[in-house]
């Protein structure tokens, strides 16, 4: 398990300038038999291609998550879908933008289920780190939402309801 630590940032607008890879993600999220919230992701990166990983990712504190990732197969990442098909399960489809900034790396999610949201994160090596926010997203920035749990992921997905309104990935 990795520990994770970042902050994030809800945008008025993307940021100008080019990010350096953009990626098409379909995530899913299903409750395991523990009470855990698994997630997998079909990615379409126009740097890498497709790929797909399944996370475990548990909440420490505001900003830290406790997290095992792995890269998984389309068979099993299509395994994962169907059984979010047959239990209470949620989907999200977003476009992230990878912006550069020195060793680190903004990501810039824009929202595609009907929310009009852009939220970008960053991942910081310590609770210490002071990050310095890069004029490319001050510019564009509204307020900081690290913690805010409305602002994560699976709480901005949909419920899957039936097999004719669940999304396609594209694999």
């Amino acid at each position: 398990m990795n520990i994770e630590i970042e902050r994030k940032f809800l945008l008025k607008a993307i940021p100008k300038g080019e990010p350096v890879e953009t990626i098409e993600i379909f995530q899913w999220y299903l409750k395991n038999s523990e009470g855990v919230w698994e997630r997998a992701r079909s990615c379409y990166s126009d740097v890498k291609g497709f790929y797909f990983v399944h996370t475990i990712k548990k909440n420490i504190a505001p900003g830290i998550n406790e997290e095992d990732e792995k890269v998984i197969s389309s068979e099993e990442f299509n395994q994962f879908v169907e059984r979010c098909k047959v239990s209470q399960s949620k989907y999200i489809s977003k476009e992230r933008l990878i912006y550069p900034d020195g060793d680190l790396k903004w990501e810039v999610d824009v929202f595609n289920n009907g929310h009009h949201l852009i939220v970008a994160e960053i991942e910081v090596p310590s609770m210490e780190f002071e990050v310095k926010i890069p004029k490319f997203i001050n510019d564009k920035l509204l307020m900081e939402v690290t913690g805010m749990k409305q602002f994560g992921n699976r709480n901005l997905s949909n419920k899957y309801i039936n097999k004719q309104t669940s999304i396609n990935s594209p694999i």
